[in-house]
């Protein structure tokens, strides 16, 4: 029944978008003949695809050829061309005629943005149409999990939303300056950096801070304490306020609670899991708890998230609590959308739509991810970008990566360890090498004493 009414409907659009479509392109044929810059304006607006009759397209689409080969665009050369390559015929038994109606029904090409704009608009609510048909298909798939299909049934939407952003056209070098001067002022009269701060002054000064839209990569093998550094980042965040999504793949939300105490209040991690814990250590833990209460933290402890159910569960918490720090740990942890393609490849394609979620919600994402095991067997025992585990692609979509590396040769019993952390990639800053002190027993990161 919504498939019969979307096509009933759909056709009656088109019966509609006919008359807007035709003024449309007459007055851009009229541009060139007098001179004006009507198909200049349109072809800001629509797109070939935007046109509803077929036809249309194709007579919009030899404009655009013309005009890309600084051409004249006129009834003339428009049906010279399309007579020349056969597609006149789509016009009917008439094209020299057909063109003849088309520059008589409209007066020149001031309207041609307005136009535009209605062929546009048009066009919109024909894909809202069939994507509600696209949905109403999905959703009929039982044999599917219910959060799969509610997040590819958001991304459909959230894919059509994101037109307005797609077709926003360039900026002239005049917006770009008045901007990009604003933002100076604005950095100029900050004392911190240009993004979030992460807590840990050293790697605040390499990054400028976590910046929205950035994808930045946390590498380190097992037990080096890539969660750790990450929980800490976003602990330091949410306590100046900024709310922050905690997604663990890893650890469920009581494990990364106990941390959180633990980070918090010193305490060590195994008294608390114990419970054995006396007068004085409750009181730190119940203060710490207090304290973490009332700050904008969530965590989600999905086991098995995709890329699509991860920017459905981002995009919620962007619109409705204004996130401003997403963290995933940890990659190769995420469900492939296809699990019949080569491993590389799945998580090639995860760091990839990860990358574009930071894009598209405007907010830093960051990364954990495991290293393969060459750099144990290395010289010096030192990490690279080459170390990323399983695709080459997490390092090209990143927009920073860090690798976390304890030092060599100290006491495994010793409650802290000095951790280099190794800048491989930065793309709005330097690379370079610092170090972090690790309190392994508390799992907390701190800036290293001087």
């Amino acid at each position: 029944m919504v498939a019969t009414e979307t096509f009933r409907d759909c056709a009656n659009d088109v019966d509609r978008a006919t008359g807007i479509e035709r003024h449309l392109l007459g007055a851009c044929l009229w541009s060139d003949t007098r001179n004006g810059d009507g198909l200049d304006r349109a072809a800001e607006i629509v797109t070939v695809a935007d046109f509803a009759v077929h036809a249309h397209g194709l007579v919009f689409k030899t404009m655009l050829a013309l005009r890309e080969e600084n051409s004249p665009v006129t009834a003339v050369t428009v049906h010279e061309r399309m007579s020349g390559d056969g597609t006149a015929v789509e016009l009917g038994h008439r094209p020299a005629g057909w063109f003849f109606d088309l520059i008589s029904e409209v007066p020149g090409d001031t309207m041609a943005d307005y136009l535009a704009g209605r062929v546009k608009e048009a066009a919109r609510v024909r894909k809202l149409r069939h994507v509600a048909v696209e949905i109403a298909a999905r959703v009929r798939d039982s044999g599917r999990p219910a959060a799969d299909i509610l997040a590819e049934c958001e991304a459909l939407l959230f894919a059509e939303g994101e037109q307005d952003i797609a077709a926003s056209g360039p900026r002239s070098a005049d917006v770009l300056v008045r901007d990009g001067l604003a933002r100076i002022d604005d950095r100029s009269s900050r004392s911190g950096p240009d993004g979030l701060e992460t807590g840990f002054c050293e790697l605040d000064s390499y990054l400028a801070g976590l910046k929205a839209g950035q994808l930045i990569v946390v590498g380190a093998r097992p037990g080096c304490g890539k969660t750790a550094l990450a929980l800490g980042i976003a602990s330091n965040v949410a306590a100046s306020g900024f709310p922050v999504l905690f997604a663990s793949l890893e650890m469920s939300a009581t494990e990364i609670t106990d941390r959180l105490f633990a980070v918090r209040s010193g305490v060590p991690l195994r008294m608390i899991q114990s419970g054995q814990l006396n007068e004085h250590h409750s009181a730190a833990v119940c203060d710490a708890a207090a304290k973490l209460r009332g700050e904008p933290l969530e965590v989600d402890d999905a086991p098995d998230l995709t890329a699509a159910r991860l920017a459905a569960i981002v995009r919620r918490a962007v619109r409705r609590r204004g996130v401003k720090l997403v963290v995933v740990d940890y990659l190769q942890l995420m469900r492939p959308e296809n699990e019949r393609d080569p491993r590389h490849l799945q998580v090639g394609t995860i760091a990839r739509r990860v990358k574009q979620l930071a894009r598209a919600c405007n907010v830093p994402v960051l990364l954990l991810a495991q290293l393969n095991r060459e750099a144990e067997n290395r010289t010096g025992g030192k990490p690279k970008l080459s170390d990323l585990r399983e695709s080459g692609e997490i390092e090209a979509h990143a927009d920073a990566v860090l690798l976390l590396n304890p030092q060599p040769d100290q006491p495994p019993e010793s409650p802290v360890w000095a951790t280099d952390c190794i800048i491989a990639k930065n793309r709005s800053g330097p690379t370079g090498e610092l170090t972090l002190a690790y309190r392994r027993t508390i799992t907390r990161f701190e800036n290293s004493p001087r």
